[in-house]
């Protein structure tokens, strides 16, 4: 593989790890032509305590949030509709039990991913951010807190109300045994 194709693949895998976060296919691709210059200029630095391939992927998730802060704080979307409902008695009134699968267990499956993968681009800017830095980048809470500028406890609540809306988003799926 020479040196051209070394670098298009790496471009190309920059800019699906920035489709998680942003919205459009020219703002990912933007994201990844910003991390790989960012990642070319500081290739001097990169000690090699993890595979190049993990630390190209950090640098593309730190410009696509970067991408999220450039754009401003937006008003919240409301994803009260996506909520689990209880009846008066405190009963779940959904037809199926909530599970407590993280959404990488739900991404493992190969039938499942193309769906998840669109629940979760469905969901508001907010809420995907925490979802995949949670769930898929594995980060802790403190972290999640960090990178997007949020406390603990407003994290905590957004990636609960990110689990509950994508698995209602996913219900119909699940209910028609696709899933």
């Amino acid at each position: 593989m020479d040196e051209e194709q070394v670098i298009r693949a790496a471009l190309a895998r920059m800019a699906g790890v920035a489709m998680r976060y942003v919205e459009s296919h020219d703002e990912a691709m933007d994201c990844a032509q910003d991390a790989l210059i960012r990642a070319v200029n500081a290739f001097d630095g990169f000690e090699g305590r993890s595979n190049v391939n993990s630390w190209l992927h950090r640098i593309a998730v730190n410009c696509a949030l970067e991408q999220l802060r450039r754009r401003g704080r937006r008003q919240e979307v409301s994803i009260d509709d996506l909520m689990p409902s209880f009846d008066d008695s405190g009963i779940l009134n959904d037809s199926l039990v909530v599970s407590d699968d993280s959404a990488e267990t739900i991404l493992q499956r190969a039938d499942a991913r193309a769906a998840v993968t669109s629940a979760i681009q469905a969901l508001p800017e907010g809420h995907r951010a925490v979802l995949l830095l949670r769930d898929i980048e594995e980060m802790s809470i403190a972290e999640v807190a960090e990178q997007l500028e949020i406390t603990q406890g407003t994290a905590k609540v957004r990636i609960h109300r990110a689990r509950s809306a994508l698995r209602k988003h996913l219900e119909p799926l699940i209910a028609a045994g696709q899933l």
